[in-house]
């Protein structure tokens, strides 16, 4: 496997890892605006693996 292909396997890796935490945070918020503070939080994660898809678009091209 070539250096950049394993190294976009490894964002992905944290990507979702991270994204997992962050639902599970906003999830478990009790309060309204603690709630809305975390979904903004995991809107901004998932809208940062854009990018991260392209990548995996192009490398495949």
């Amino acid at each position: 496997m070539s250096p950049p292909v394993l190294a976009l396997l490894l964002l992905f890796l944290l990507y979702v890892a991270l994204v997992s935490r962050q639902m599970r945070r906003s999830l478990a918020a009790a309060e309204p605006r603690a709630r809305l503070v975390e979904a903004r939080r995991l809107l901004l994660l998932v809208t940062l693996g854009v990018p991260l898809a392209v990548a995996f678009i192009l490398l495949a091209a």
